[in-house]
C-alpha cells in the first residue's frame, strides 16, 4: 500500500467512521430531558454559550490572522477558533465537580449551531485568507449534508438506541469509545506523518498561537464568569468548555471537505494540548474541592460540639 493509498484510507473512510463512533457515543449518554436542561442555569448558560460563539472565535480569528505562518495553517487556526466545546468537557466537569448539566447544555447548544455555521465560516476564511479569485468552492448544501452525516445522525441513532435497548447501547458505548479513540489518534498520527514536514518548518509557531488561544480562552471564561457572578460548579463548567473543544469536526472539515490535511495540524496540536492543560487542571480542582469540603465539615463539626 503506497502513500496515497494510505492517505486515502485515513482521510475518507477511516476519520469519518471514527468521528461517526465519537458522535453515536456521545448520543448514546443522551437522553431528551438533557436538552431541557438548556433552560436550567439560564445566565451562566447565556454567558457561556455566548462567549463560546462570539469572544474565543474572534480573538482567536484575531491570533490566526496576525501570527498564522501559511495560509493554509491560518485557515486552520480559525476553524480551530470556531470549534465548539467537546464531549469530553462533559466528563472532566464531572471529575472536577462542576455543573455537568450546564456543560451538556452549552456543549449541544454550540454544537447544534456549529454544524450549520462551519460551511459559511469555512468559505469565508478561505476568502479572507486567500482571497476572492483564490478561494476553494465550497458547495454549501453538500457540506451541510455532509456535517451533519457525522454529527447529527449518529447522535440521533445512539439516542434512539438507547430508548430502544438501553441495556445494550449501554453496555456497548464504553467499547464504541475505545474503538473511536483509537482510530481517531491512527488518523492523526497518519495526517501528522504526512504532513510532517509543514508541521516540523511551523511547529513552533503553530505552538506559540495554540497555546496563545487557551489562554486567552482561559482568561476570557474566567471573566465572564466572574463578571456574571457564576458560582464554583458553574465557573468549572464554563472554563472546561473553553479548554477541551471539539477537534474531530473541524478536522473533518479541513480534510474531507477542503481537502486539506495541512489545515488539520492545529487541531491535532490542541487536541494534545487540551489533555495536557485539562487533566492537570481537574486533578488541582478535585483536590481543591475535596480540601474545601474537608473543612466545611471539619467547621460543622465544631459547630455542632460548641452547640452542645
Amino acid at each position: 500500500m503506497n502513500i496515497s493509498q494510505i492517505q486515502m484510507l485515513a482521510e475518507g473512510y477511516l476519520l469519518p467512521v471514527a468521528l461517526w463512533l465519537v458522535m453515536f457515543s456521545m448520543g448514546v449518554g443522551l437522553l431528551p430531558r438533557d436538552f431541557a436542561r438548556i433552560f436550567e442555569s439560564s445566565r451562566a448558560f447565556i454567558l457561556g454559550t455566548g462567549s463560546m460563539i462570539l469572544l474565543v472565535p474572534a480573538v482567536g480569528t484575531a491570533l490566526a490572522l496576525a501570527f498564522g505562518p501559511t495560509p493554509a495553517l491560518t485557515v486552520g487556526l480559525i476553524l480551530l477558533a470556531t470549534c465548539p466545546g467537546g464531549i469530553l468537557s462533559n466528563l472532566l466537569t464531572n471529575l472536577a465537580r462542576g455543573n455537568v448539566a450546564l456543560s451538556v447544555s452549552m456543549s449541544l447548544f454550540v454544537s447544534v449551531i456549529y454544524i450549520f455555521t462551519v460551511p459559511f465560516t469555512s468559505s469565508l476564511a478561505l476568502r479572507i485568507v486567500y482571497g476572492e479569485s483564490q478561494a476553494l468552492a465550497i458547495p454549501m448544501m453538500d457540506a451541510v449534508q455532509g456535517i451533519m452525516m457525522v454529527t447529527v445522525v449518529p447522535i440521533a441513532v445512539g439516542m434512539i438506541c438507547r430508548l430502544i435497548v438501553p441495556t445494550f447501547a449501554l453496555r456497548v458505548e464504553p467499547t464504541i469509545k475505545t474503538v473511536s479513540t483509537i482510530v481517531l489518534v491512527l488518523v492523526f498520527a497518519m495526517i501528522v506523518a504526512q504532513q510532517w514536514d509543514v508541521l516540523r518548518s511551523s511547529a513552533g509557531v503553530i505552538l506559540a498561537i495554540v497555546v496563545a488561544m487557551n489562554v486567552v480562552n482561559v482568561g476570557i471564561a474566567l471573566l465572564v464568569s466572574r463578571l456574571g457572578g457564576l458560582d464554583r460548579g458553574e465557573r468549572i463548567a464554563v472554563v472546561m468548555e473553553h479548554i477541551v473543544r471539539q477537534e474531530g469536526t473541524a478536522i473533518f472539515v479541513a480534510v474531507n471537505l477542503l481537502g486539506r490535511s495541512d489545515m488539520s495540524l492545529p487541531m491535532i496540536v490542541n487536541t494534545v494540548l487540551g489533555m495536557v492543560i485539562g487533566i492537570p487542571a481537574v486533578a488541582w480542582l478535585r483536590t481543591r474541592f475535596e480540601r474545601e469540603n474537608a473543612e466545611q465539615q471539619s467547621l460543622s463539626t465544631k459547630a455542632m460540639e460548641t452547640n452542645i
